[in-house]
């Protein structure tokens, strides 16, 4: 029976993450090179003293497939209350089988996390959720519908380099899942990304907002990047001064309709 990339991808970080619970820290050799690809310094030194994170969401289609992807840059900064080998979160790892089935549980949007004795609130993936629900036109959308994958899979605190993983690492474990889904677009949101596509090597389709066509957009300084995907999707990549979080309510419906326009 062929193994879809979904599975595959599934499977690799599933062996890999109950492997570093279990004490291993090997990283097998196709993704060495992928940790090797960013050097960060000071807040952004990268440890694995917590597990890697490569995508949130419903991967596998377990419960839901997936309406929307979104990409982010690495998972953030190391908490080893939750992230180290005795932390909360390895823990439900364990006890749940497979981090892929913990990653279906939305675990930075619900308690323990979100308690306010622990980190609070979740702005970044409550963003992303919003944002979800705005573009699909659905407020019934949630995490079940939102599937984020991350650039670079190990913790630091911020980015302090650029980010360059190997092509061929990111076509196996990033676009070719995402090419199993039925999206059109995916998107990206920073600055940093745009970098990361022209260090990925995709040909780019159009430049819209600040240093391209004028699509309507009332920020000055938003910029929209399209890319093509191997896949024949396409990557929207969209940035403004001092902010790296999705467009506004009103803002969303300016770019879908800029998008919808090829």
């Amino acid at each position: 029976m062929a193994t879809s990339a979904q599975q595959r991808v599934a499977a690799f970080w599933d062996a890999h993450v109950e492997a570093w619970l279990g004490g291993d820290d090997h990283l097998p050799q196709q993704i060495e090179e992928w940790f090797d690809s960013y050097v960060g310094a000071g807040p952004g030194e990268v440890t694995r003293a917590g597990f890697p994170e490569p995508y949130h969401g419903d991967l596998l289609g377990l419960e839901h497939t997936p309406r929307m992807v979104v990409l982010g840059l690495n998972p953030g900064e190391f908490r080893p209350r939750f992230q180290g080998r005795d932390g909360i979160f390895a823990e439900e790892i364990r006890q749940l089988g497979a981090y892929s089935t913990w990653a279906t549980t939305c675990p930075y949007n619900r308690p323990p996390w979100t308690l306010p004795e622990e980190m609070g609130r979740n702005k970044y993936y409550c963003a992303r959720l919003e944002f979800t629900r705005r573009w699909l036109q659905d407020p019934a959308a949630d995490h079940r519908d939102l599937l984020i994958f991350e650039c670079y899979p190990w913790h630091s605190k911020a980015i302090t380099a650029p980010l360059k993983p190997p092509p061929r690492i990111i076509e196996e474990f990033v676009w070719q899942p995402i090419a199993e889904l039925p999206v059109q677009d995916v998107f990206a949101f920073g600055r940093p990304w745009d970098g990361v596509a022209q260090a990925l090597g995709l040909p780019e389709l159009g430049r819209l907002g600040a240093g391209g066509v004028d699509y309507g957009s009332v920020v000055p300084s938003r910029a929209v990047r399209l890319y093509a995907l191997p896949s024949g999707q396409r990557l929207v990549v969209e940035w403004h001064a001092a902010a790296a979080g999705p467009p506004s309510a009103k803002e969303t419906i300016v770019l879908r309709e800029a998008l919808s326009r090829g």
